[in-house]
């Protein structure tokens, strides 16, 4: 979850532009909640405080927006004897990866994107986008190998 801070000058010179910027982001994001709160301060026009909290969407070419699932992330102590077991077949995996392409294993995946991946096993490309740390970059350099190891496993 994200939050933004809106100011509405209750000053007519500023009101519609305020509110302007506020409705423009609105369509640019999901709403999840706000808090409001009327400032009333001697030396200015009062003016409204809008913390607002959303989540970030993204627009389809349809123009049709979608949320990006978010999945909780977890630790070593939340796997299971199973999970834990897949978890060292990625370390595995990860070690060779990082010895084909030269590069330390932390440029291939961090402990934690592994662990995540461990824990909440996705089959697709889609599902495990919403690992943290596994843009459509990652995914797509890594992706067809992780689900393939996880389908072996």
């Amino acid at each position: 979850m994200n939050i933004q801070v809106f100011t509405l000058r209750t000053n007519p010179d500023f009101f519609q532009s305020d509110q302007k910027k506020l409705n423009d982001f609105l369509q640019e994001i999901v709403y999840i909640k706000s808090s409001e709160y009327l400032v009333e301060s001697g030396l200015d026009a009062p003016y409204w405080s809008i913390l607002l909290h959303y989540e970030v969407c993204e627009t389809r070419p349809s123009g049709v927006k979608i949320v990006k699932e978010k999945i909780k992330e977890v630790e070593e102590s939340d796997l299971t004897p199973g999970a834990q077991y897949i978890l060292e077949c990625l370390k595995d995996w990860r070690t060779d990866k990082a010895n084909e392409l030269k590069v330390p294993k932390y440029m291939v995946c961090h402990n934690s994107e592994l662990i995540n991946i461990a824990f909440h096993q996705p089959t697709t490309m889609e599902a495990l986008k919403n690992i943290k740390g596994f843009g459509e970059k990652k995914a797509q350099r890594f992706g067809e190998d992780i689900i393939a190891l996880l389908n072996a496993v």
